[in-house]
């Protein structure tokens, strides 16, 4: 069975990683263009174009699959018989979904159809969902609509931020996609219908959760808004680590971990309604320095206390050594 994968990030080149190391045929991987990155904008290929490259695998990039007609020649003339998408950051065109025998597979992070969509991950974080997984689809012209063919669930943790969960969905995702594969290809596939009924396909419909989209991250998302109550901005600052922030005399403040004394009954219960302020400050104001256990910070319900900050232009540390360095005094307000 010969099989081309699709994917950008690190957490597809995991993927790809794993099915050629299951001993499964890839015979070439299309991803996203190079891109500038870090301070010197150095042109970078992605992570799975990496990861290509060092097995061996051949590599086409495009900016657009639905206007570049050349890789699509391409890749009729590979004749693939399945086409496996992870993360890859387009929406693949009618023509292309078609031409692989077996079938385009997509492996989505969430148990869908709930989150379906550019960022689930982030968003079952920040909706401070219970638990999440992993769904292998069949790939229809609807956005995450297909099919599923294998899923398996897990809790998503207090502890949990986007660099954990992401760690650990990545090594279902690679498991889940060997299993499919294997099974994929002893299909007799006489036609569509007959080869999702052979794999028992599950319609969404049929599905536990109702039908939601987890849309693109914008840059306004990563602001943080101490109005709102203690549970949601610290689901926030997880959801989006390491990028949630805030502002401090016009300076960019990356907060990366927080926690509060509070009991999480307490927190989701506040999350549901709203609170009056539990002490006398305002949200944003900070209530507490101190060497051992860093600054506090008011919100719209509880104070939160900030593990770890990172100053724009310096390297993440503690709260407190964070707080010299922005000459942080009590009753300073951040978020301005």
């Amino acid at each position: 069975m010969k099989i081309v994968f699709w994917g950008t990030p690190k957490y597809s080149a995991e993927n790809l990683i794993s099915i050629v190391s299951s001993g499964l045929d890839v015979i070439a991987v299309v991803t996203q263009p190079d891109k500038k990155r870090g301070r010197g904008n150095q042109l970078s290929p992605s992570p799975v174009k990496e990861a290509a490259m060092e097995l061996g695998i051949p590599v086409f990039t495009t900016k657009s699959i639905t206007k570049d007609q050349n890789t699509k020649d391409i890749l009729k003339k590979l004749k693939a018989d399945v086409y496996v998408v992870v993360a890859f950051g387009q929406i693949l065109p009618r023509e292309i979904l078609d031409l692989p025998k077996l079938g385009c597979w997509n492996s989505h992070a969430s148990l869908l159809p709930v989150w379906r969509g550019a960022a689930p991950i982030q968003w079952s974080i920040i909706n401070d969902d219970a638990t999440t997984g992993i769904c292998i689809m069949y790939m229809e012209e609807g956005l995450d609509t297909g099919p599923v063919i294998e899923q398996e669930v897990t809790v998503i943790n207090d502890s949990d931020n986007l660099e954990l969960l992401t760690n650990r969905l990545s090594k279902i995702s690679s498991k889940l996609l060997v299993k499919a594969l294997e099974r994929i290809s002893h299909t007799k596939c006489i036609n569509k219908s007959t080869m999702l009924d052979e794999l028992n396909a599950v319609e969404q419909s049929k599905l536990n959760g109702n039908p939601s989209y987890a849309r693109q991250i914008k840059k306004e998302d990563y602001l943080i808004n101490w109005n709102k109550n203690a549970r949601q901005i610290i689901k926030k600052i997880q959801g989006l680590y390491p990028n949630a922030y805030t502002l401090y005399k016009g300076k960019r403040i990356k907060i990366l971990e927080a926690t509060t004394n509070i009991n999480n009954d307490q927190l989701l219960e506040s999350q549901s309604i709203d609170t009056e302020p539990t002490e006398d400050n305002i949200p944003g104001e900070i209530t507490m320095i101190d060497k051992q256990d860093g600054i506090k910070i008011m919100t719209n319900d509880f104070p939160i206390q900030i593990k770890c900050a990172q100053l724009e232009g310096k390297k993440p540390t503690d709260s407190y050594t964070f707080s010299v360095q922005c000459k942080l005094r009590i009753n300073n307000i951040l978020g301005n």
